[in-house]
């Protein structure tokens, strides 16, 4: 699979700037849920911010996120490994084409929305760490 990318943030521009680099901030696992639910932006930004103050876990720790994405029936899977265990990168990460993934790289979060890689920036060349899918059933 060669994965395409297109520049995206998430719903982000209709409540924030986002024309310059400096009004960019961390908000990949934000970006990455509304890319990957299809849910409002600033929605998910609050229901993080209000799990954030219940757990005591910052909004983009997986601590919270996680238990954010597993309420609304996502799972999270291990890395797909390749050739004696090498992670894959984004580009090449072999998923079915129709589905929707929200992919851990080191140090950030992005979506794979239908083989397309949605995000600020251009992360195909990193590798894929765990990453999350919809429950089935």
């Amino acid at each position: 699979m060669n994965t395409k990318y297109q520049k995206s943030f998430g719903g982000r521009e209709k409540y924030f700037p986002t024309k310059y680099k400096k009004d960019r901030t961390n908000d990949c696992v934000v970006r990455a849920i509304a890319h990957i639910t299809g849910l409002d932006y600033l929605s998910i930004f609050k229901d993080l911010l209000d799990l954030s103050l219940k757990t005591g876990h910052l909004p983009n720790e997986e601590r919270t996120y996680g238990t954010y994405l597993k309420n609304l029936g996502w799972v999270k899977n291990s890395p797909l490994t390749h050739s004696g265990r090498k992670k894959y990168k984004i580009k090449n990460i072999p998923l079915n084409q129709g589905n929707h993934y929200l992919i851990h790289t080191c140090g950030h979060v992005t979506a794979l929305v239908d083989g397309t890689l949605l995000d600020s920036w251009d992360c195909r060349e990193w590798k894929a760490q765990s990453y999350y899918t919809r429950a089935e059933g």
